[in-house]
């Protein structure tokens, strides 16, 4: 573990840091970097795992990792920097920009950015069952919206939210478009050189970047794996930028109003932040609201801007609390952990909340024929079901559109994964007859009621 530790913090207040840090390394499932920026005040920096494992490279606070969809408020700045030199406009038709795009007069650069659309998701597993072989080969620009351009939409523009990555690689074609410079090359001079940015950018595919972690899946009990390959030309103003914390801290200053570097208008800055559309969110969960590129809730009862990404290998999380003027990001070079219960658990120790210290799983001994009991479809979410059969003797998960999981017995009825952070609490009747089951992930319970054995 590399530290770097502010004054502001006291030392009892860091000594708590540390230690619910280290039950998160503890677990095999810290791999990264971790700030916490008070303002301007010196930045409290910790560093956990490797950046590399095949050559044994730690991660250091220089380390870069990919960010994922962390990079659409970056692409919502540069949208409307364009907006202020007049050469688009959020409310206008996207026919105005891309004339042959279907639909394209009745989709506004409104609707791409708060993911309004209806233009379907061009990352589905279902719709294109050959991603993961696609994935791994380049493409270009057009050829990544020919993928979802013809498709119908899912709903009238502006009807509802729903979350699009495609919506962002419009963005970016829209963007080149009328900038006349590839996306990387406008990030770096208009906005990136401009904030000092200097360990930030976009990865063209094949470039070697120093400093660039390696992404990887946890299989358990010390057990790491290359995550599957991506072609970096695939994500786009998506999600296809690099940072490190540094950055990404410098970066709230100036987004938050603590910087005085002028690339964009105040008023501008406020659309980010603006609760456009009110978010799909659990029963229990705080009402969310997507601006542009960025989520605006409320956590402790305190506002909450934020974004989270993923990325094959990497998983990060850039949040701000406004009135406190305090930076918490979370950057991975490990796939299946969720930054976000750790950024959640940093803040609830700063603000003196209850919070929970995260504990090594271990797996039990159990018969395997016990878990055909628990085979069948259960409906976590409308668009969304989770499938378990038994296979080799385990118990073998798979949620709609997403890769394969093995459960690991804790209990009879309790279960664990090791490649996505989840537990798993089934819900027998009084006859043994499973009716349901309780999904947890990123902290938040999900009940799923059995709709098919």
């Amino acid at each position: 573990m590399i530290a770097i530790a502010p004054a502001r913090l006291s030392v009892d207040k860091i000594l708590e840091i540390d230690t619910y840090l280290n039950a998160y390394d503890q677990t095999g499932r810290l791999s990264g970097n971790v700030i916490i920026a008070p303002g301007t005040e010196p930045a409290l920096v910790r560093s956990y795992g490797l950046a590399n494992h095949e050559h044994g490279i730690a991660n250091t606070p220089t380390t870069k990792f990919r960010i994922g969809s962390v990079t659409k408020q970056f692409t919502a700045v540069a949208i409307l920097q364009l907006q202020e030199q007049g050469l688009v406009d959020v409310q206008a038709p996207i026919a105005n920009y891309l004339p042959n795009y279907p639909n394209g007069d009745r989709i506004t650069i409104h609707h791409l950015l708060t993911h309004t659309s209806g233009i379907p998701e061009y990352l589905n597993g279902e719709t294109f069952p050959d991603i993961l072989e696609w994935m791994r080969l380049p493409s270009t620009l057009n050829q990544l919206v020919e993928r979802f351009q013809d498709l119908p939409l899912e709903f009238t523009p502006g009807e509802r939210f729903k979350y699009s990555n495609s919506g962002y690689v419009l963005l970016t074609q829209i963007l080149e478009t009328v900038s006349g410079q590839p996306y990387a090359d406008y990030m770096q001079t208009h906005i990136f050189t401009l904030l000092g940015m200097n360990n930030t950018g976009y990865e063209i595919p094949k470039a070697i970047i120093p400093n660039l972690a390696q992404g990887y899946v946890f299989l358990g009990q010390d057990l790491y794996l290359q995550s599957e390959p991506i072609d970096m030309s695939l994500p786009q103003g998506a999600g296809g930028l690099y940072s490190t914390l540094e950055d990404l801290s410098r970066w709230n200053q100036w987004l938050y109003g603590r910087a005085t570097e002028p690339i964009l208008a105040q008023a501008s800055v406020d659309l980010l932040t603006t609760s456009a559309i009110k978010m799909d969110a659990p029963a229990d969960g705080p009402d969310a609201f997507y601006g542009y590129g960025l989520v605006n809730d409320t956590h402790l009862d305190r506002q909450r801007i934020h974004h989270n990404g993923g990325i094959n290998g990497f998983r990060s999380a850039l949040t701000y609390y406004p009135e406190e003027n305090l930076t918490i990001s979370v950057l991975l070079n490990l796939e299946g952990q969720a930054p976000e219960p750790i950024a959640e658990g940093l803040a609830a120790i700063l603000f003196g909340e209850p919070y929970t210290i995260p504990q090594p799983r271990k797996a039990v001994d159990l018969d395997p024929a016990l878990y055909e009991k628990y085979v069948g479809t259960y409906q976590l979410l409308p668009e969304l079901q989770l499938k378990l059969w038994v296979e080799d003797s385990q118990l073998v998960g798979q949620a709609t559109g997403q890769e394969t999981f093995i459960l690991y017995p804790s209990s009879e009825t309790e279960f664990f994964a090791q490649i996505v952070d989840i537990t798993v609490k089934f819900s027998p009747s009084e006859d043994g007859t499973v009716t349901g089951l309780t999904l947890n992930q990123f902290g938040r319970d999900f009940f799923a009621p059995r709709i098919s054995p």
